[in-house]
């Protein structure tokens, strides 16, 4: 990573330092001069030379720096209670080397996943001190987690402009799923976790947080079984009863048929050959319809689609589109041999309802009619501590 880093000072550093840079006959008009710069006229008191330590101290006169801890500076104590605190030992020589301000400015060709702000080394250990510090970033800065923004600081950071000239991108949140119906959240571009931030937005900048998934698009309506109907006619010959069904099996009706045995008796005979014959009808075939209904598998509940994935730096240029749900199916009888389908009888199951769109940066995902909701946008700068200068819908999207 390429940093520059630029101070204003070292201050009566000796030859070669800063302006000024004397060490022998410094005046309390060159310390005013060089650290009251709000105001540098008039005479200076030596409570004003002290280091302000007071983090609420928004353009302390002598700052606190890791270059100014040789300083004297008043107590936390004395500064609540709007006093000076006793036997401070305060020297012109403690001032030698001391810095007003601390810039550092990253090269336009960095690329940083999750960049730790407060993980730069070159501020020395600066960032939770008073003394005003820029950090002006060039380059581009991402994130594939949701849970993690493009770039953050991990603790209070004061007197902290963030002079915006690169891009954050947030991480887009997943889609709902049948296992988890609500879209994740999408991710944050810039967390600040708290302090004393100015964020100054530059035109071209961009700092986008992710979109939210979409919804779960939700399971189709259930189906209900239909009845699956096996038939068949039993037959016997017999004088007057009719055959049973076999178990299982309902009759539903009987009739009877053509005569199926007779009886015949010779009434005269001429050499032994029969001559003349009564023939009687003795049985009949008797039928009975029997009918076996058995319930259909009930039809498959149709799934619904997934919810589209949200914009994000996962998700640059893909499509936010959820997808569609499964067909739904009817009942049928494939699977109980010899039966058909009851006409009317059952109820087919519902389509799958589509998952919900995602989000595009900085927006919410898609609810649907299911049971959780879209993510919601991540946030262009989330956390505390912070105040935004310059932004407009095409250098921020997302919440700040």
């Amino acid at each position: 990573m390429a940093l520059t880093v630029t101070k204003t000072g070292p201050f009566f550093d000796g030859s070669g330092g800063a302006s000024p840079n004397n060490q022998t006959e410094v005046k309390f008009s060159q310390l005013r001069n060089t650290f009251r710069l709000n105001n540098p006229t008039g005479s200076i008191s030596a409570s004003e030379l002290l280091r302000d330590i007071d983090t609420n101290s928004s353009d302390p006169i002598v700052p606190d720096a890791t270059e100014n801890s040789n300083i004297a500076s008043n107590t936390l104590s004395a500064i609540a209670a709007g006093t000076i605190a006793p036997d401070l030992d305060l020297k012109v020589s403690q001032f030698f080397g001391a810095i007003k301000f601390f810039d550092v400015e990253q090269d336009a060709s960095d690329n940083n996943t999750n960049f730790n702000i407060s993980g730069i080394t070159e501020f020395n250990n600066n960032l939770g001190k008073t003394i005003k510090k820029k950090l002006i970033l060039r380059g581009t800065h991402t994130s594939t987690d949701t849970d993690d923004p493009a770039a953050e600081t991990l603790f209070a950071s004061f007197n902290l402009t963030l002079e915006i000239h690169g891009v954050f991108y947030g991480a887009g949140g997943a889609g709902g799923t049948s296992n988890s119906p609500s879209g994740k959240n999408g991710g944050s571009a810039i967390r600040i976790n708290g302090g004393s931030v100015f964020l100054d937005i530059k035109s071209g900048a961009r700092i986008w947080g992710g979109g939210g998934g979409g919804e779960f698009g939700g399971d189709g309506t259930p189906g209900a079984a239909g009845i699956c109907r096996e038939t068949e006619t039993r037959r016997n010959c017999t004088a007057s009863t009719y055959p049973t069904c076999r178990s299982g099996f309902t009759q539903v009706n009987r009739y009877g048929g053509s005569g199926c045995r007779t009886n015949t008796f010779c009434w005269a005979r001429i050499f032994g050959r029969c001559i003349f014959r009564h023939v009687t009808t003795v049985a009949w075939y008797r039928y009975v319809d029997c009918v076996k209904n058995t319930p259909s598998p009930v039809p498959a509940t149709a799934q619904g689609g997934n919810g589209g994935a949200g914009r994000g730096f996962n998700n640059f240029s893909g499509s936010l589109k959820g997808s569609k749900g499964s067909k739904g199916s009817c009942p049928d009888c494939a699977t109980i041999s010899g039966s058909t389908l009851v006409g009317g009888s059952g109820t087919c199951s519902g389509d799958g309802g589509s998952g919900g769109n995602g989000g595009d940066w900085g927006q919410n995902g898609k609810n649907t009619p299911a049971s959780g909701s879209g993510g919601s946008g991540g946030a262009a700068v989330a956390g505390t501590g912070f105040s935004v200068s310059g932004n407009n819908s095409d250098t921020v999207k997302g919440s700040i």
